[in-house]
């Protein structure tokens, strides 16, 4: 049985930080990912074999909308800085006990998206995020490791920087949309081997 910790088999760490010394595109694939919509405001988002249902519904009491995708936006941002700095903590041979990431996600002006007004934009302005940590090394240890997690986030950085958006709209007939994300070959090649 192999070293862990943190949960994290140390052996299989090692291999993959070869391997993407060694063979540094392996590591980072292009990523795909596809939405299908399922009626109303509500849609299904399909990744490799996984997928999680959005949900921008007018019913905003709490009881019955999803989660929407500004949320995934900002839940999937938690998660990459907080298996983040699991990975660093690792690498460095760094016990966590526990850890926690709470996000505030301030929007800049949503009424630009519900077609109510034309200044700003609809995404987020400003995002806080705090780390609780419970670990076996000194805060300025581990201050340090947190800045260096949220500087090397592929999602913060994604975030922090401008994305270029290729758009473009295709009008197809129905039987197009019986293609199932298991009968996509593109599908299955977007395994990555980082934390995000």
């Amino acid at each position: 049985m192999s070293a862990q910790l943190n949960g994290v088999d140390l052996n299989e760490l090692q291999a993959l930080l070869e391997t993407a010394r060694e063979r540094p595109e392996a590591v980072q694939p292009t990523r795909w990912a596809r939405f299908r919509w399922e009626g109303g405001l509500k849609g299904r988002v399909l990744i490799r074999n996984q997928s999680f249902v959005v949900d921008e519904s007018v019913d905003r009491s709490g009881r019955e909308a999803g989660l929407s995708a500004l949320e995934y936006a900002l839940g999937a941002l938690g998660a990459c800085l907080g298996l983040g700095f699991i990975f660093n903590a690792t690498r460095r041979g760094i016990a966590v006990r526990n850890l926690e990431v709470a996000l505030e996600g301030r929007i800049d002006n949503l009424l630009r998206f519900l077609g109510l007004e034309g200044e700003g934009h609809p995404g987020y302005r400003e995002v806080i995020l705090k780390a609780y940590v419970d670990a076996d090394a000194d805060e300025e240890t581990l201050q340090a490791l947190w800045e260096e997690t949220v500087a090397t986030s592929p999602v913060g950085n994604t975030f922090a920087r401008p994305v270029a958006l290729r758009a473009e709209l295709a009008t197809v007939a129905g039987w197009w949309f019986r293609t199932t994300p298991a009968e996509d070959p593109g599908a299955a090649e977007s395994r990555g081997g980082m934390p995000c």
